[in-house]
């Protein structure tokens, strides 16, 4: 397994799952974040204005970073793909300023 993973063990790769992952932690917290509301109070769009607008918006933007610290976790410590996690954790600092600086708006 860990011959079929070597190739992936790039920072570039790094970089480009670090992206992807926010955006699909974001889809993630939409409907957990929001139970309890019906449709109509917070629909997805504004659910993204929420995001950017709101006063728990820090609260939606860490739970859009989950994936990433669970993808370190594995990629670090179970599979030793150094390189890899290079580029991951350079875009999860990248958002992690990104986060600080929209909370601080």
């Amino acid at each position: 397994m860990k011959e079929k993973l070597k190739k992936y063990d790039r920072p570039m790769y790094g970089v480009i799952i670090g992206l992807i992952f926010p955006i699909i932690g974001f889809l993630i917290s939409y409907p957990i974040l929001t139970r309890g509301y019906s449709y109509e109070e917070m629909d997805f769009q504004r659910y993204i204005n929420y995001t950017i607008h709101g006063i728990d918006r820090q609260t939606i933007l860490i739970f859009c970073m989950l994936p990433n610290m669970f993808l370190f976790y594995f990629s670090n410590f179970r599979l030793n793909m150094i390189e890899f996690t290079k580029g991951l954790v350079a875009m999860t600092l990248l958002l992690g300023i990104m986060l600080i600086i929209l909370t601080l708006t």
